[in-house]
Order: C-alpha cells, then sequence, then structure tokens
C-alpha cells in the first residue's frame, strides 16, 4: 500500500485544509461574521473584475445561491465548515455577487409573552 492511501480512504475526495480555502484567513474581511441563519441570495451581477479568478468554492456557493438559502445550509451542502463558508461568502458580498438578505422580525412579542404562551402550551398537554 502506498504510504498516502494509509491515512485517507479511497473515497474521501481531495484533501484540503480549510485555511487552504480561505487563504488562511479565520474572519471575513468585512470583520461582520454572519449568523447561522442569515439568508444569502446571488445578485446576478458579475464579480467585482478586481476579484480575480474564482475559487471552486466560490463558485459553488455561487451556483447554490440561485435561491435564497442560509449559512447553514451553505455549509451543510458544500461540506466546508461553517468558519469557512462565512469567509468565502464575505468575499463574494464584497465582490457583489452575493447579498444578504437582512429580515426584521415580525413579531414583536415581549419575552413574557412567549415565556407564558410556552407555559400555557405546556399545561394543555
Amino acid at each position: 500500500m502506498p504510504a498516502g492511501d494509509r491515512w485517507r480512504g479511497r473515497n474521501s475526495g481531495p484533501v484540503v485544509r480549510p485555511y487552504a480555502v480561505t487563504g488562511g484567513r479565520t474572519e471575513p474581511a468585512d470583520g461582520e461574521v454572519l449568523d447561522l441563519i442569515a439568508v444569502v441570495v446571488a445578485t446576478g451581477l458579475p464579480a467585482a473584475p478586481e476579484a480575480g479568478r474564482a475559487s471552486p468554492e466560490h463558485r459553488q456557493i455561487l451556483a447554490l445561491c440561485g435561491q435564497q438559502i442560509t449559512v447553514a445550509d451553505l455549509a451543510a451542502d458544500t461540506a466546508l465548515p461553517v468558519g469557512v463558508v462565512r469567509v468565502l461568502i464575505a468575499d463574494l458580498t464584497m465582490q457583489g455577487a452575493v447579498a444578504v438578505v437582512r429580515q426584521q422580525p415580525t413579531d414583536q412579542r415581549s419575552e413574557k409573552n412567549v415565556l407564558q404562551e410556552i407555559l400555557d402550551g405546556l399545561r394543555a398537554l
């Protein structure tokens, strides 16, 4: 058995460390860390010319953003760590290729009302 086959399975695919995918960055360049439930969508605009060539991971995320999708779903669909996905989304946002949809809560219930509704629901059981 060759030395390289001892530490990985045949079907595991290529082994690339997360820091190699992000160029060693651990935080988004714009400093804004997205929530797991933040919704991302492609803008339909081409990436900025100064962005250079997009990595396969950037292209994969951009393809998945054709419809609104959460950061957590992007991480699951790409099989990349959430931290890596956040950095790549920030890159695409700065290039203008994707946008983060800001959703305001539609219901302004107080915390006390929510807790009371939970208690009422439990009592009803």
